[in-house]
């Protein structure tokens, strides 16, 4: 049934990648372990961020520790405050990823309802066909019905 499986997937533009079949399409990888039917979902979005920043104080003197103090105080702000913005860059990034993976499962599991459908018809038409001869078949596909008559 693996097999079966693995052609299906093919068909419907999974590539094998060693054990598994993949398919990458729109930032979303889907990955598909045929033997075990272990399904991997997983996106990936990535964006160059530009953060800039300025930090103002005042200070009695601009030589000496203190001035080398105060502006490593402004260093530490400034680094705290593009920290703060990166994060927030990153978590609205992580929404647009979760919003994309969740699109995707939903159809991706209407894709493999389908495809596990038609994998397990063709195997009970295989079986059948090794127990004796196949007098008569009815299949409905959106039903998701098979009807098998042997003669043994």
């Amino acid at each position: 049934m693996a097999d079966l499986l693995r052609r299906e997937l093919e068909g419907r533009g999974f590539v094998p990648d060693g054990a598994e079949m993949v398919r990458t399409r729109d930032g979303v990888t889907v990955r598909v372990d045929p033997a075990s039917g272990e399904v991997t979902v997983a996106a990936e979005l990535a964006e160059n961020v530009e953060l800039e920043g300025e930090k103002e104080t005042r200070a009695y003197t601009d030589v000496g520790p203190t001035a080398a103090r105060t502006k490593e105080v402004l260093r530490e702000e400034l680094l705290k405050d593009l920290e703060k913005q990166a994060e927030k860059q990153e978590g609205a990034l992580q929404g647009q990823a979760t919003e994309q993976l969740e699109a995707e499962v939903g159809r991706l599991r209407q894709e493999l309802d389908e495809i596990v459908n038609r994998v397990t018809a063709e195997a009970l038409k295989q079986k059948a066909a090794q127990l004796g001869q196949i007098k008569e078949m009815t299949e409905d596909p959106q039903a998701g019905s098979l009807t098998i008559v042997l003669e043994v």
